[in-house]
């Protein structure tokens, strides 16, 4: 069972995923396929929903005060998996 600290963890977290997707598909919906700007634009706009989420969920582990290991700060969950590592394992 996780500790009050780390469910308010997991839902900073889940809360940056969150507000990552949305940008995402914001940025998706606005470029619409099309060649030169707009795709410069897509691009730019999914690296910054990319980096507000690391951001967040430094932020986030920074708060924590219990160690919680590299929970997603080995970079972006891929899919949906999440990876999860113990300290020992870096």
């Amino acid at each position: 069972m996780a500790s009050s600290a780390q469910y308010t963890f997991i839902s900073a977290v889940t809360a940056a995923e969150g507000v990552r997707q949305t940008a995402k598909t914001t940025a998706f919906n606005t470029w619409a396929f099309q060649p030169g700007a707009p795709l410069t634009t897509y691009i730019a706009a999914l690296l910054a929903a990319d980096q507000a989420y690391i951001a967040s969920v430094k932020s986030a582990a920074n708060t924590e005060a219990e160690l919680l290991g590299a929970t997603g700060m080995n970079g972006l969950f891929g899919g949906n998996i999440a990876q999860i590592t113990s300290p020992q394992a870096n």
